[in-house]
């Protein structure tokens, strides 16, 4: 498993950002490999967003990154945002002493 963190920066509206952003939701939900997101609001600066999504592994996430649909969802984006993303791997965990 991976996990895809990418940082937004929305440029405009955060209205339009979470509406542009929803969509594109819906169409990585049916991409093979993806098990799930959540996507964050930072409180200090609330026109900052980070999403955290999983994938099983990182062709899974390369497929769906070179398919002409998902050019269509990132470019929506990146009219509204600036994205930092990347890959990563856990290595390590934690959770509280019971």
């Amino acid at each position: 498993m991976v996990t895809l963190i990418n940082k937004f920066t929305v440029k405009g509206s955060t209205d339009d950002f979470e509406q542009i952003w929803a969509r594109s939701a819906e169409f990585m939900r049916s991409q093979q490999g993806f098990i799930g997101f959540k996507l964050h609001r930072s409180l200090s600066r609330p026109d900052v967003y980070v999403n955290v999504a999983l994938w099983q592994t990182q062709a899974d996430h390369q497929r769906v990154l070179a398919s002409a649909e998902f050019g269509a969802h990132i470019r929506q984006l990146a009219d509204v945002a600036i994205p930092d993303p990347d890959l990563y791997t856990v290595v390590l965990e934690g959770a509280p002493v019971l």
